[in-house]
């Protein structure tokens, strides 16, 4: 007869699918909550707060403290968690209010009462501690006991491999922003377009993708990625970008390889942006119905970063002046897109963009082009 796993047994295996939800969070705020719901949990506590160590400036900060409304910081020389992120020692106090160190002010403030706390460090591989676990009051109303020690140390050492995977993931996709914004005024600049432009284009994406429902990791990429759908004019000769008319069909077969162009320049890279950029680049010309370019693509053989910016752009490009046109009223905008829809759009993305349609107009009238300088 098999026996039954004891409370510290199942609370082992309840760390252990926890492990697998934290691999999979990429954004600092996301990944704090879901620690601390994760320890407050675990630990039957009634609260539990979270403090990052700025080494810099020397103080613990946190976005994730439960019953708080406002962000906390306090210099890392300060208090039980701040001696807890110095020594790198766990501190179990029985009863707060007779420690010298607790800091009553919190509960005067907030209308808590902390009775018993729990505190241990969090740290990385290399067993620098980057912040602080700490959990308030069991529920029960007895204190915290070693089995609770234990477990809040298994915690904060998943927790410290996590959080730094994610604060290098943050800065490896800053930089990446950065160099595609970068990228993507160079070629607006080209092509005479303002910085605004992009700055509209990419919000409006987000918007579209996150009112379809998607992820909000795919809506963030999109708005960043989207920005660089014209990349591919850097290859574009200027006399065909900045024509004040139209284009005689041998400047139009130039003009749309720009999205050949802007293949050409992002293919074959492993960061996740770049390859959505690529994507986009590649493909946001294509129509529904088949009769885009560069491919002739029809429905949703056309990859959805590319069908959400196509609808995206076109609204911006309406509702702007450029060198070839003056900016067309919100009313003929509509009729153009509605009419697209299904043969130019995908009507999914018409949709979407309907329900959102007064945000982006909230986002057209605070971010239009500048009016040009007087001479």
């Amino acid at each position: 007869m098999k026996s039954k796993p004891n409370g510290k047994v199942k609370k082992l295996r309840l760390l252990l699918e926890f492990s697998k939800r934290i691999v999979a969070e990429k954004t600092s705020d996301g990944l704090l909550a879901l620690l601390a719901e994760e320890a407050k949990s675990l630990l039957a506590a009634d609260r539990c707060t979270i403090f990052i160590l700025d080494k810099n400036k020397k103080i613990l900060w946190s976005k994730v403290a439960q019953g708080s409304p406002s962000m906390i910081a306090f210099p890392w020389d300060k208090g039980i968690a701040g001696e807890a992120a110095r020594t790198g020692k766990t501190l179990n106090i029985k009863n707060a209010r007779k420690d010298s160190r607790f800091n009553p002010q919190v509960d005067r403030d907030t209308g808590y009462r902390t009775k018993s706390i729990l505190t241990t460090p969090m740290k990385n591989l290399r067993e620098e501690v980057q912040g602080v676990f700490q959990v308030l009051n069991k529920t029960n109303g007895k204190s915290f006991n070693k089995e609770d020690e234990e477990l809040l140390a298994i915690l904060a050492r998943q927790a410290g491999a996590a959080v730094e995977n994610v604060q290098l993931y943050e800065q490896v996709l800053e930089a990446a922003q950065d160099t595609i914004f970068r990228l993507a005024a160079a070629a607006e600049y080209k092509d005479k377009d303002t910085g605004e432009h992009i700055l509209r284009m990419s919000r409006y994406t987000a918007l579209i993708a996150e009112e379809m429902g998607f992820p909000p990791r795919f809506c963030e990429n999109l708005r960043i990625a989207s920005s660089m759908h014209d990349i591919g004019k850097l290859g574009v000769p200027d006399a065909i970008l900045g024509k004040p008319a139209s284009l005689n069909e041998t400047e139009w077969v130039e003009m749309r390889k720009h999205t050949l162009y802007g293949a050409e320049i992002l293919k074959d890279s492993t960061n996740e942006l770049i390859k959505m950029s690529h994507k986009i680049a590649l493909s946001h010309h294509e129509k529904f119905d088949g009769s885009g370019y560069p491919s002739g693509l029809k429905g949703e053989a056309i990859p959805i970063e590319g069908r959400i910016t196509a609808l995206a752009d076109v609204f911006d490009a309406l509702t702007s002046k450029r060198a070839y046109k003056e900016k067309f009223s919100m009313k003929e905008t509509l009729r153009i897109i509605r009419d697209g829809v299904g043969k130019h759009f995908d009507p999914k993305v018409g949709e979407a963009f309907e329900r959102v349609l007064p945000k982006m107009v909230e986002i057209l009238h605070k971010h239009s082009d500048p009016a040009p300088a007087e001479r």
